[in-house]
């Protein structure tokens, strides 16, 4: 009953940030579920619950989608999941831990210096490579493309919608990879129906946050949740 509740509050919590971020429901999420119920279980159970907000996020935004772009950089992640998933087998979870959360860290850094990517076919191929591993290794895809749509100056509606669009295909092929190797199992299934609720209400409140937001205090919220959230990752890893 104890992992039912934490997982709803977290759940909650991770929807307000991605509903008023455009992303962070999976960074904020396996981090915190890992030390309760494990990473390989967190990062399917926020997988599961991620796919119906992605979906509707994608929907209720579509009219700001770069198509172009979240076409690109789905394809590009769709072709290197294989890679993640045979990395999530092999890999020990501290190692996985360890390396999102010193890459978020170090991108966001270099962010915050004034990164500037050019925009074009090489940067989304390249943000959407590393998404596609990191989504099916360890669960938290949004940091490569969170950094190469920030640095080409992409607007905070623009950025939200496609980031939503690109992660409800990335979602779906995932499950389906875990699926698959037989990781979905009847605890991840109690942990996604305690989690669905929370996460209805969390992005309806996300909603009233984004609408709040100017441009600079949105960058400012994106920065800040990419280095905290490589951090928690970092600590995570160092106390296992």
């Amino acid at each position: 009953m104890g992992a039912l509740v934490l997982t709803a509050a977290v759940v909650a919590v991770g929807a307000v940030i991605q509903s008023s971020t455009g992303f962070g429901f999976a960074l904020f999420v396996v981090p915190v579920l890992a030390v309760a119920v494990g990473p390989k279980e967190a990062v399917v159970t926020m997988s599961v619950i991620g796919v119906p907000l992605s979906i509707a996020n994608a929907i209720r935004w579509r009219a700001d989608v770069d198509g172009r772009a979240a076409l690109t950089v789905t394809l590009a992640a769709v072709a290197t999941m294989p890679l993640g998933l045979w990395l999530l087998a092999t890999a020990g979870d501290r190692t996985l831990t360890a390396i999102v959360g010193a890459v978020v860290v170090g991108l966001t850094l270099w962010l915050w210096r004034g990164l500037s990517l050019p925009p074009g076919l090489r940067t989304e191929l390249a943000a959407g490579a590393v998404s596609g591993v990191l989504a099916t290794g360890t669960g938290t895809s949004g940091p490569p493309l969170v950094i190469a749509f920030q640095a080409v100056g992409m607007e905070a509606a623009t950025f939200r919608a496609t980031l939503a669009a690109t992660f409800a295909i990335q979602s779906v092929v995932a499950l389906g990879g875990f699926w698959a190797r037989g990781l979905v199992t009847a605890s991840s299934g109690r942990l996604t129906l305690a989690g669905l609720p929370a996460m209805a209400l969390g992005a309806l409140a996300g909603d009233r946050i984004f609408a709040r937001m100017d441009g600079a205090r949105f960058r400012a919220a994106v920065l800040v949740l990419l280095a905290a959230s490589g951090m928690l990752a970092l600590t995570e890893a160092l106390l296992r």
